[in-house]
């Protein structure tokens, strides 16, 4: 294949130089790195890659999108994501080819991937998409190719020639903290919050984010209630009164945000993450669409979503098309597929800044230059139905 990058080697190393403060990108191989070991249930689980690669777009410019193996337990992920980048490129994507190559959690081969890559000229990769696949990249050090990651781990510096746009829960939670803080410091000077979390990690990782960002601005935080889904508004009730909080962030489904509301009263001020979505969005303001869910029950209640979900008729979102048969949990990777690909767009074009109105949120590049920075929607929910908000 020949040289598909859009510039020299040289030209691409000073942009990407420029967008990553000047980090050194020249990237031999990999780092030496043990193979991590996979079970045979695991590697069922999670599906093979397939030798297979769809493509799509006919340009010089050359995108390898890196995803799940499409017939493992990520099929329905890996699906959505890579329709998202293609209605994005349908829409933005002249003289550009994308490249679809499913991978698998091997080291080797993906050391032998990315030296493939490089060879017949690549200027980009976008994903890998899970966790673990991006730790594996981000330890193994700097790429050779530059990479836009489609996961964040926390606690891990990426090495140069990375950058990650995710949609971290975390950063959802963080977002909460702040606009819950700037609305209760009005009004106390120490503001306290309460912290309502499920039992499984995602539940303990949004209330440890929430928690920092709180204290950072400073606030007080009560330590996390750890509750079962379908607790009793009256234990709720036990363990919430007595701690009298300004503010109570739940990080859970919402049936435990609606315990959670019956516990504290309708007065009480909740705020969480898109987990508490249950749909109740008009589709189409103006034209006054029945809404086909709606939460009465949840009323009150505010959280930090993707515009995609909660703002169907903005600009930004209208532009691409609404898929029927994807839930909401998948919907998100859809909407991934969409910014991402226009992410890439902007750092291929060199383009001198990264600011976008994007379907997952405001997207900008971070001071440190490895992340791509997400701020979502807020939104309410009044008389059942979630309302977008301005931030107080």
């Amino acid at each position: 294949m020949p040289d598909t990058s859009i510039f020299p080697r040289s030209s691409r190393r000073s942009l990407l130089r420029a967008l990553l403060g000047g980090a050194a990108l020249a990237a031999p191989a990999f780092s030496a790195l043990a193979q991590r070991d996979t079970s045979s249930a695991e590697g069922v689980g999670r599906g093979f890659a397939s030798r297979e690669r769809v493509r799509f777009g006919a340009g010089p410019i050359g995108i390898a999108l890196f995803v799940p193996p499409s017939e493992g337990i990520y099929q329905r992920a890996t699906h959505a994501l890579v329709e998202g980048v293609r209605a994005a490129h349908l829409r933005d994507g002249a003289g550009i080819t994308v490249e679809v190559v499913e991978i698998d959690l091997d080291l080797i081969a993906l050391r032998g991937l990315y030296d493939e890559l490089l060879q017949r000229g690549f200027s980009m990769v976008i994903g890998p998409l899970t966790r673990d696949a991006v730790a594996l990249i981000a330890d193994s050090g700097a790429p050779p190719v530059f990479t836009l990651a489609l996961n964040q781990v926390e606690g891990r510096t990426l090495p140069p020639n990375m950058l990650s746009l995710g949609l971290s829960i975390e950063s959802e939670a963080r977002q909460a903290a702040s606009i819950a803080w700037e609305e209760a410091a009005l009004v106390v000077r120490h503001p306290r919050a309460a912290l309502v979390q499920d039992d499984t990690p995602l539940g303990a990782r949004s209330t440890t984010a929430f928690a920092e960002r709180w204290r950072q601005r400073g606030g007080d935080v009560f330590d996390p209630i750890t509750v079962e889904e379908n607790a009793s508004s009256g234990r709720m009730r036990a363990r919430l009164a007595p701690l009298n909080p300004d503010v109570c962030f739940v990080a859970g489904q919402p049936v435990l945000a609606q315990a959670v509301r019956v516990a504290l009263g309708p007065r009480a001020v909740i705020y969480g993450t898109s987990r508490l979505n249950t749909g109740a969005v008009l589709t189409d303001a103006a034209a006054g669409t029945p809404y086909a869910v709606r939460s009465p029950e949840l009323d009150g209640v505010r959280l930090v979503d993707l515009p995609w979900r909660v703002q169907p008729d903005a600009p930004a979102v209208m532009a691409y098309p609404r898929p029927a048969d994807m839930n909401l949990e998948v919907q998100k990777l859809y909407a991934l597929g969409i910014d991402a690909f226009r992410v890439a767009r902007l750092l291929v074009s060199r383009a001198p800044a990264i600011h976008l109105d994007g379907v997952t949120g405001r997207l900008r590049l971070s001071a440190d230059g490895t992340t791509i920075e997400r701020e979502g929607v807020l939104t309410e929910y009044r008389e059942g139905i979630l309302v977008p908000l301005t931030a107080p």
